[in-house]
Formats: structure tokens, sequence, C-alpha cells
């Protein structure tokens, strides 16, 4: 603005000041909203944080204590690396484990890793932390059958959940190795895992080929009954999603989906509403997710695939939330 007599001078200055602080209050605003947490308490944008190294698809990552536990495909040991440094450490030997499927923790402390295997559906490998103790027991399933596992939370308290894709039942189990319950779950075609999240909740997921199957994640009671769902027939859009690998609580009852074939990680609340696609980038497939909410980082096992969408590699990348 250009002030040129001193008749316009006062009303100039007057006009200028205003302006000033106009735009210093919308500075303010702007600031704030871009500091304004959503409905999941996610604030900022995710940065790589770290990586671990390149090898065979990973199946499973757990970091318990100062360590981190990795399993991958066809490797008969569980890999452990320090937490701080994500330097390798040392290698723990499962016998009779042939193919690595997937991973979780039960807890609290002193915790264990419960690994299923791809050959062998009706047992489950425990082995306890740090001592790396190895025992198993039985999911009462049929030895051919996938299972997807999910972790000790603060719905589950100790107990860990294991979800049998041919006969569709969610069941709870104790440490020992008792069952605690059990759902079927009969309208969700071969479901994947299983995540409690309310005290009679479980988040399901499912989803792997061409239409007309369907790509979702359902809430369902304790009956087994389908209360809402995520998704539909596979897409990359809002409302979509391309093979939902995998499930892990989050903050504020919210749930992350491992969105395999769209290769990003989506964040649904608890009604599982869309809230944001969290990390779209720096991943090739997100096979399993952990989200450590004390030190704030999202571990996501990462693999690489071939032509027919088969792992031909893998990696753990860390991402800082």
């Amino acid at each position: 603005m250009h002030c040129a007599k001193n008749g316009a001078m006062e009303m100039c200055r007057f006009v200028l000041a205003f302006l000033l602080i106009l735009t210093a209050a919308e500075c303010h605003n702007f600031g704030k909203s871009a500091l304004r947490k959503d409905e999941c308490g996610i604030q900022k944008t995710p940065i790589l944080y770290s990586t671990l190294p390149v090898g065979r698809p990973v199946y499973g990552v757990q970091p318990i204590g100062d360590e981190i536990f990795v399993i991958r495909d066809s490797t008969p040991y569980i890999e452990v690396y320090d937490r701080n440094t994500f330097q390798p450490t040392r290698n723990i030997t499962v016998a009779g484990l042939q193919g690595p499927y997937d991973m979780v923790q039960s807890s609290p402390e002193p915790a264990s890793l419960f690994v299923a295997d791809w050959f062998n559906g009706n047992n489950l490998f425990r082995i306890e932390i740090p001592q790396g103790v190895v025992s198993n027991w039985s999911t009462l399933e049929d030895s051919f059958t996938t299972l997807g596992l999910a972790r000790s939370n603060a719905y589950t308290g100790s107990d860990i959940v294991v979800t049998a894709s041919a006969s569709k039942k969610v069941k709870k189990f104790e440490v020992s190795g008792s069952m605690v319950n059990e759902i079927t779950v009969p309208a969700i075609p071969s479901p994947r895992q299983s995540i409690q999240v309310r005290r009679n909740r479980y988040a399901v997921c499912h989803g792997y080929g061409p239409p007309p199957e369907l790509h979702r994640v359902c809430l369902v009671d304790a009956s087994g009954t389908v209360d809402r769902c995520y998704g539909g027939t596979r897409g990359s859009g809002v409302g979509q999603l391309d093979v939902p690998g995998r499930l892990e609580p989050f903050k504020n009852d919210c749930v992350l989906v491992a969105d395999t074939a769209n290769q990003r990680v989506v964040a649904l609340n608890k009604n599982l509403e869309h809230v944001r696609d969290l990390i779209a980038y720096g991943i090739d497939r997100p096979y399993r997710l952990f989200f450590d909410e004390a030190r704030g980082l999202l571990y996501v096992a990462d693999n690489t695939v071939d032509n027919q969408g088969i792992a031909v590699s893998g990696r753990v990348t860390v991402f800082l939330l």
C-alpha cells in the first residue's frame, strides 16, 4: 500500500496495522490447525526411522524389552536385534519350526512369543523370553489350516487370539494353552486375523482374490454376528482395501490395517470409519504390523513380491509417528 499525502497517512497506518494483526492471527490459527490431532491421536506425518536388513520375507516382528524379534519365511529360527541400535545380536533356534507364518507376544512380563507354522496349523510354538525355552500346544484345528495371531492387549489381558481361516473360528487362549472361549464368524469367508477391540467386539480382516470376493475389516460381536464393515470389492480409494492382511490395535481404540496390495497402512476409528492413510509411501507390501506406543514407533514387516504376488524378500521398516 502506498500512502502519498499527510492527510491520508494516519488512515493508511491504521489499515496497515490492522492487516498485520489479521495476518498474524491467521498464521496463529493455521499453526494450531496444523498441529491438531485427529481422532486416532495422530498429529505428525510419519517419518522413516530405521530399517532392519533385507533377507527372506518377514512374517512377524515383535519388540520385547530391549530386543526386537523377527521371523522369516522357511527359517527355523527367530532373529533377534537390539531395540536401540537395530543391530543383530543372536538367533533363537526353534526345533521343529519349518515355515514360520505369524508371531505375536503375550504380556505382561515375563513375556512369551507364539509362532504359527505354515506346515502345522494344529500347533503353536511358545518361546519364553529371554531364556528362549521352546514348547508347543494345540490350537484344536486341522493341521493344514492357516492361522492368524493377535497379541495381548488391554482387552485380552495376557491372552492371545488365534483366527483359523478354514473353520472360521476366533479363539482366545491363555499363555498355558488353555482355550478361554471361541466364536464362529460364518458370514466372513476365510478370515485372516482378528483382534479384540472392545470387551465384546473383535475386528476381523478378510479378502484375497478378485471380485466378487470382498476385501474388508468387520466388527463382530461375541456371538460372531457382523455389526459393520469397512471395504468391499478390492480397490485403492477411500472405503476400499486390497488384501487387508493384518490388523493392529492403535490409540483411542483405533485400528491400523496392513492394506497389503495397496502398499499402505490405513487408520480406522473405533467405528471402522476412515481416518487417514497413515503410511502411503516408503513401503512395498506391508504384511505385519506392531505399534510401540511407548516409543511412538510403528514396525512394518515390509515384503517385495514377484509378478505372481509371491513374497520373495523382506525387511522391517520402522516409522516414527
